[in-house]
């Protein structure tokens, strides 16, 4: 997805997570969250049960969809369930001469999953490989592996999880 079109979403996005939030821990979802933590019950511990709220955005041409906020119940086997989070952080890419911004869980390319790029270099779906077809786009000095320390330029070393930043994945920005 472009990003002035990501960024567009994401204030939505921003704004909906609130009110999902608001939602789930309204008394008017007291009977659900009986029925669920009923039925977690009823299958035994081995099995979780979850109610899950996705925002997507579809693309007509694509026909494809990518998630931008996933959410929801879950913990039906404690006493209270909880809300949890399950979207990921987006991240930049440079795909072509484009600008691609996606959840760092999918193809900047074809939107499918693909997680840990820098470990698995090819996209399962369209064949996209880091540092050739795709590459991160690090306009900030934070870490794109641990999301926590810093690596530059001039210090691809990650000061936090020692993720060393190889060159041809990347584009700094």
């Amino acid at each position: 997805m472009d990003r002035h079109t990501f960024e567009t979403a994401d204030k939505f996005v921003d704004e909906a997570a609130g009110k999902v939030e608001e939602a789930l821990k309204s008394d008017h979802l007291d009977r659900l969250r009986s029925i669920l933590k009923d039925m977690n019950k009823a299958i035994g511990s081995r099995y979780g049960v979850g109610l899950i709220v996705n925002v997507e955005v579809f693309d007509r041409e694509r026909e494809r969809n990518l998630p931008l906020l996933r959410t929801g119940l879950a913990g039906f086997d404690t006493e209270e369930p909880y809300v949890a989070w399950g979207d990921s952080s987006s991240e930049k890419y440079v795909v072509g001469s484009d600008i691609q911004v996606v959840p760092h869980d999918h193809c900047p390319k074809c939107w499918e999953s693909w997680d840990f790029k820098f470990k698995n270099r090819s996209c399962g779906h369209c064949g996209a490989t880091m540092g050739k077809d795709v590459k991160l786009l690090l306009d900030t000095d934070r870490c794109p592996y641990c999301n926590e320390g810093t690596v530059t330029a001039s210090a691809p070393t990650c000061t936090k999880c020692g993720f060393m930043i190889d060159p041809k994945d990347v584009v700094w920005g």
